[in-house]
């Protein structure tokens, strides 16, 4: 089966009340790691996409820019999978860093999920 090319760019998401509606109307996919909350809009050709670490499980902040960078790269290398149309945030909700590998292949699994 072959698949189609997306025409669907990745942007990060920044705006505040952006998130706030992500988060009080998107719905949740979850895997070991990582926890994918998504709001898809049709009329819109981009993906928003931010990353999220919790500083109750990574004290320094070495180790959470680390994760973030990690999780980034991710979406970068899963982007060939099929994206859609919307806002997405992606939250590491691990205990220990893992190596990046691991994190893109969770991020595929969340993609297929959703």
């Amino acid at each position: 089966m072959l698949r189609q090319k997306t025409n669907i760019t990745l942007n990060r998401l920044k705006s505040k009340s952006v998130i706030d509606n992500l988060f009080e109307k998107g719905d949740v996919v979850r895997s070991q790691l990582l926890l994918l909350r998504y709001l898809e809009i049709e009329n819109q050709r981009v993906l928003f996409a931010g990353v999220s670490v919790s500083k109750r499980s990574f004290n320094k902040a070495v180790d959470r820019n680390r994760i973030k960078r990690q999780l980034r790269e991710g979406l970068k290398k899963t982007q060939s999978l099929n994206l859609f149309p919307g806002n997405c945030m992606l939250v590491f909700t691990g205990k220990k860093q893992v190596k990046t590998h691991i994190i893109i292949r969770e991020i595929a699994f969340l993609l297929k999920q959703k």
